[in-house]
Parts: C-alpha cells; sequence; structure tokens
C-alpha cells in the first residue's frame, strides 16, 4: 500500500513537468549578432561611423549578444598587452576563445554625397528700362554701372563659396543584409535612406547620422520581435517570460494568441497559427519576467497562451456624431495617440453647423484636441474623462451681403463610456459640458484691386456690417453624442 502511495506521489510531481515543456519557439535569451567590418575601400571612415551606431543601437535594444569585428584591433591590443607580463597571470585572458555568430550584419553605401547648395532667395524681377535714346549719356551711364556690377561681382563670388560651404547638402543610402555565416544565405535586408540640408559638412553630416540612428533602432528591433508565453492569469493581470534580460521596457504592448496548430494533410505537415485573443500592456519588469495588463480582450486569456511582440503601437480611429435640435450638429473624426496607457490624446477635426445669438445657423470647420484619462477598464468597458479643446472657423453673410469669418472655441469637459462591440470595433458614449467659450470678430477680405510682385490679388481685412447688433456664437450646456471607434494594429 505505501508503494502505491509513493507511486501517486511520484506521477503527481513529474506529470506537470512534463506537460509544461517550454515551446522552442520562445524568446528566453539573447540572439548572437555580429556586425562584420565595410568590405568597401572608399567612404571607409563613413561606413566605420555607421557600423559603429548599429552596434551602439543593436546594443541598447538588449536582446542582442553583439559582437563587433570592427573592434578586432583593439582586443588583439589589450590580449598583447596581457601577455607582456605586466598583467597578473591569473588574470590574463585565454587566447583563440573570441566569441563568434551564426548571424551577421553586413552594410554596404550605396550613395552618399555632400555638396553645397545656394540658399532660397525671394525671386525679384529685373525691370529693365527700355527707353533708350542713344544719346552719349546714356552711354557713360551704361558704362558706370557695369564696371561698378563687375567690381560687386567678385565680391560676391567670395560670398557665395562662403554660403555654399555653410550650407551642405547631405545625402546618404545603404542597404543592411543580415546573412547566415554558415550557409552564406542572404536572410533579411533592410535599407537606409538619409538626407538634411544645412551648416557645413560636419553639421550637416552630423545631423545624417542622427536620422540614421533612429531609423537603425527600429530595423534591428523589426529583426527579433520577442515571443513569450503567458505563465499566470490574475484578473486583468497576467505574468509573461521576458524581462530585463531581454531589453523589455514599460509600457510595450503584446498580442495574445492561443498555441500553433500542427496539421498534416497528405503527407505533409504545416503549422497554423493560433487564434488572437487579446492585447497586453507591459507594466512592471523584472530580471527574465513581466508583468503586464490585459487592455482588450476578444477570447479568454489563459496560462499557455503566445505573446507576440507588436512591432508598432496600435492606432484608434473614431467618428463622432453630436445632435442638439436647433443648437448644435456636428461631425468630428479623431486619430488617437498611445490609445492604451493611462494619459492619452487626440489630434481632431470638425464640421458642423452651430446657432448664434440671432437664431441663425451658422457653418463651421476646424481641428482641435481631447487629453484623456482612464478611469476604469473590464468587462469590455471603458470609462474615462476628457478635456476637449477646439480651434473652430465660422462662416456666414453679414447685413451688407459680405461673407465674413469667425474663430470660436467651445471647450468642455466629457464624460465617456466605451463599450466594446467587436474585436477592433466600439461604440463610445459620451456627455460633453461646455463649461466657457471664446468667439473672436466677424471679418471678411476686401479687395483692393492691386496686385503684388508674383501677381496675386492684394486684399484687407475688414470688419463685417451689422445693422443691428452682432451676433455671437456661444454654446453652452450639456451635448450628448455617439461615436464609432475602430482599432487597427
Amino acid at each position: 500500500m505505501k508503494l502505491k502511495h509513493h507511486i501517486y506521489l511520484c506521477v503527481i510531481l513529474v506529470s506537470p513537468v512534463i506537460s509544461q515543456e517550454l515551446d522552442e519557439n520562445l524568446t528566453l535569451e539573447k540572439k548572437a549578432l555580429m556586425i562584420l567590418p565595410a568590405a568597401q575601400d572608399n567612404e571607409k571612415e563613413l561606413a566605420d561611423k555607421v557600423l559603429s551606431i548599429i552596434s551602439e543601437q543593436a546594443t541598447a535594444l538588449g536582446r542582442f549578444e553583439v559582437i563587433d569585428r570592427n573592434l578586432v584591433a583593439e582586443i588583439l591590443e589589450e590580449q598583447k598587452f596581457q601577455l607582456s607580463g605586466l598583467v597578473s597571470n591569473d588574470q590574463v585572458v585565454q587566447l583563440g576563445e573570441l566569441a563568434a555568430a551564426e548571424k551577421a550584419l553586413i552594410l554596404e553605401i550605396v550613395h552618399f554625397g555632400q555638396k553645397g547648395v545656394p540658399k532660397e532667395k525671394k525671386k525679384e524681377d529685373d525691370n529693365d528700362d527700355d527707353d533708350d535714346d542713344g544719346t552719349l549719356f546714356t552711354w557713360l551711364v551704361k558704362t558706370v554701372v557695369t564696371e561698378t556690377i563687375e567690381n560687386a561681382r567678385q565680391v560676391d563670388t567670395l560670398k557665395i563659396r562662403l554660403e555654399l560651404e555653410n550650407n551642405i547638402h547631405t545625402e546618404f543610402k545603404g542597404n543592411v543584409k543580415l546573412v547566415n555565416v554558415a550557409s552564406g544565405v542572404s536572410e533579411h535586408s533592410f535599407s537606409l535612406n538619409a538626407s538634411f540640408t544645412g551648416g557645413n559638412r560636419d553639421a550637416s553630416l552630423s545631423r545624417v547620422l542622427n536620422q540614421l540612428s533612429i531609423q537603425i533602432r527600429m530595423k534591428l528591433k523589426d529583426l527579433y520581435m520577442i515571443t513569450s508565453e503567458i505563465i499566470e492569469v490574475d484578473g486583468s493581470y497576467v505574468s509573461i517570460f521576458s524581462g530585463e534580460n531581454l531589453g523589455l521596457k514599460k509600457g510595450a504592448l503584446f498580442e495574445i494568441s492561443s498555441k500553433d496548430k500542427i496539421k498534416t494533410y497528405k503527407g505533409k505537415t504545416v503549422t497554423l497559427p493560433g487564434k488572437s485573443r487579446g492585447l497586453i500592456r507591459i507594466t512592471d519588469v523584472g530580471p527574465d519576467g513581466s508583468r503586464a495588463k490585459v487592455v482588450r480582450k476578444w477570447r479568454k486569456v489563459k496560462p499557455g497562451h503566445k505573446a507576440y511582440e507588436l512591432k508598432g503601437s496600435p492606432t484608434i480611429t473614431d467618428l463622432n456624431f453630436t445632435y442638439s435640435k436647433d443648437r448644435k450638429y456636428e461631425i468630428a473624426g479623431s486619430f488617437w495617440i498611445n490609445p492604451f496607457a493611462e494619459f492619452s490624446g487626440s489630434i481632431n477635426g470638425y464640421l458642423g453647423s452651430v446657432i448664434d445669438s440671432r437664431n441663425k445657423m451658422n457653418g463651421y470647420l476646424g481641428f482641435g484636441t481631447n487629453l484623456d484619462y482612464t478611469l476604469f477598464s473590464g468587462f469590455g468597458t471603458k470609462g474615462s474623462v476628457s478635456l476637449e479643446l477646439p480651434a473652430l472657423f465660422a462662416r456666414r453673410g453679414d447685413d451688407d451681403g459680405h461673407n465674413v469669418i469667425s474663430f470660436f472655441s467651445d471647450p468642455s469637459l466629457d464624460g465617456n463610456l466605451a463599450i466594446q462591440i467587436g474585436q477592433k470595433r466600439d461604440i463610445v458614449l459620451t456627455a460633453s459640458y461646455v463649461f466657457t467659450n471664446v468667439h473672436g470678430p466677424w471679418q471678411w477680405q476686401k479687395d483692393t484691386g492691386e496686385n503684388d510682385e508674383e501677381g496675386n490679388t492684394i486684399t484687407e481685412t475688414e470688419p463685417a456690417v451689422w445693422n443691428d447688433f452682432e451676433p455671437i456664437i456661444k454654446p453652452a450646456g450639456l451635448y450628448f453624442s455617439i461615436t464609432l471607434r475602430k482599432l487597427r494594429f
């Protein structure tokens, strides 16, 4: 009987270990990446600078073990020094143990150029006097003017040269290939393109290198996206593999999916992707594991599900409809920035009609922003409060028949309730309270009948003409609206 208990105990302890073997596709350690020296003899100094940026950014990402072959000379010099007898024997490194990697990056400079370009100047019309009477006086004037121009040209030549030297246009085009060192097969490649105009040669090149640095960081991240796994589910929070050991940062977003399915068809084995289940946002980062909040889900999330790092931040666009009979009608579109953060913002566009103090509807358009703070989220809903700041331009006719325009703004405090109706769609119910307003004067543009040097009509701003009191746009009170929202990732 005791023997049976021991067997059952062993089965209970061993079974979870067998059933919980980690997927071989998980990202559990840094990837070894070798950066090879530039093979090109021309522009070697520039190539070394770009390779140095690649090495720096790959290291900063935290998910690569960077082996920079451009530092071999310095390493060999250090090894030579350690073998000189000046270093204690127990601290001397063992030779012949330089690291290697299966994958290597190779840089190819396709085009690089720097040249001075003239600064843009306003065109000036040459008004030559065609009334030449051919007199001696005219000839003398022309002679003096010609000599003066020639002398001025010599001075201008020096100025132009200095101008060109301090307005350098720098252009760089290159390719980076990821090559399998063992097979020689090129597995991936990406292009680098940057240009800048301004400053001397060094300053212009520095700005181009800064542009390349940003591009390189994004491209390297795409080379090695993190694949993790859900370890634990605790309400709206989950724990996953991967942490500081792979350069993971707070705010990183992952898509949750069920495990891939393996199917066999006519002797051919294929791997089918699992079903998408939700999105999580990293809130706490540990040495080799992290905690994340489920910011959106459309299927149940369980331990063992995969977590795939998103290449870019999801975007949200929405279309808002406001209706208040005989007061205000509006259609607004919004693009949300950082939508899954506690604080987020949007860029808005408006088109609508609003009543003024003369009880006439005025058409308007404009732009603005929303500053949003999340109060709660869960069970397919999200509650938030926001401050809306619009900048609007209304149009109507004055009492003299002129088309007049006026600026106005009606900031509001909004309460929002977003209800998830699908994987990527929401309906948002909003109550807006307009707490103040700003309204500028009505104005119109008068044609002076004159043209400028470029042939454009010159106009003057004139105040609107009113026989009675001036109409004022003064929205106030409570408005209700409904929004259709779409998520893209």
